[in-house]
């Protein structure tokens, strides 16, 4: 089998997983690693019997590496991931995929430029849980979905350092909500504000979308139980999913059913799907442009809970 040879850039808590991921998986060879942190990316990189670097100029420089995996952190994603593209090498970059819509443009199309795969990490698009809930959605089995109601709080993740609750968490389902009703935005309001943190740490979020679908979304870093929920409605069925368990219960008119669907973990199944479509020239689940309809609504969020007032929305070619 023909294997995706990938280099991890940053090796903090996610990239390390990333690491560990790709060093077991069929479709991927771990190159290397690289941070800045040199006892951090010393001790990743002897953990998985790779070769680690503090300058990331020597990894692009590689010629037996053909896809990197960025987890640096977000104010960084940009410079990161044009390096690599500059360097030919296909990217992957975690969530969100740059710190402004204008990066995230610029990202877009320099891969297009140069021919390159580009895919933000937005992984909750691979929980089998939403999976599912997608082959519900593909069957109709839901009739006409009108309501996306997603919860995701807990306390803050000491890890997150240079953004708030809303590039960092609300993210997830921002994207969610665009995958699930297969439509764009087209306003935005929100309440977004701070009780314990620098960056804000609690969001309330209305997204209505141009087709008459609505996502609520309720985000913080202050609830002291972690829950991460959603209720999708339709006209025929409602949905009930837990993003953490996997679990999901359909109900309707007639009955409740709960699916026995088998747990797996969604970061191997996102880069499992990196792999095999950057191998095989088949469309990512999650493209550069989602990448950047993302950071597109968390700005619009962050501006409409600052002056209170519903935002517009107007999704420009990119």
């Amino acid at each position: 089998m023909k294997k995706l040879r990938v280099a991890v850039i940053g090796t903090g808590f996610w990239g390390k997983n990333q690491a560990r991921v790709l060093s077991q998986l069929d479709q991927t060879e771990l190159v290397c690693v690289c941070d800045m942190d040199e006892a951090r990316v010393r001790a990743v990189g002897e953990e998985f019997h790779v070769p680690y670097f503090t300058d990331r100029a020597e990894v692009f420089a590689r010629s037996d590496l053909d896809a990197v995996t960025i987890c640096t952190p977000t104010t960084t994603h940009k410079e990161v991931a044009t390096q690599a593209l500059r360097a030919g090498k296909h990217t992957l970059v975690e969530k969100p995929m740059t710190n402004t819509v204008t990066e995230a443009r610029e990202l877009v199309a320099l891969a297009k430029e140069r021919g390159l795969r580009l895919m933000p990490g937005h992984i909750e698009r691979f929980n089998p849980a939403v999976d599912y809930l997608r082959s519900l959605l593909d069957a109709e089995r839901l009739g006409a979905v009108t309501l996306f109601h997603a919860r995701r709080v807990g306390r803050w993740p000491e890890r997150i350092g240079d953004v708030g609750v809303v590039r960092d968490t609300a993210i997830h389902d921002i994207d969610l909500a665009r995958y699930i009703f297969r439509d764009e935005a087209k306003s935005v309001h929100a309440k977004v504000g701070s009780l314990r943190h620098t960056k804000e740490d609690y969001a309330e979020i209305m997204l209505e979308f141009r087709k008459g679908g609505t996502a609520f979304i309720d985000a913080n870093w202050l609830t002291p139980m972690k829950a991460r929920t959603l209720i999708v409605t339709g006209s025929e069925a409602t949905v009930q999913l837990d993003y953490i368990s996997q679990e999901i219960i359909i109900e309707d008119s007639k009955q409740s059913t709960k699916p026995n669907l088998e747990k797996q973990e969604p970061l191997r199944l996102e880069l499992a799907h990196f792999a095999d479509s950057t191998l095989n020239g088949r469309p990512f689940r999650a493209n550069g442009e989602d990448g950047l309809r993302a950071v597109e609504i968390c700005e619009v969020v962050l501006q409409a809970g600052t002056s209170g007032q519903t935002v517009p929305l107007t999704a420009t070619p990119v």
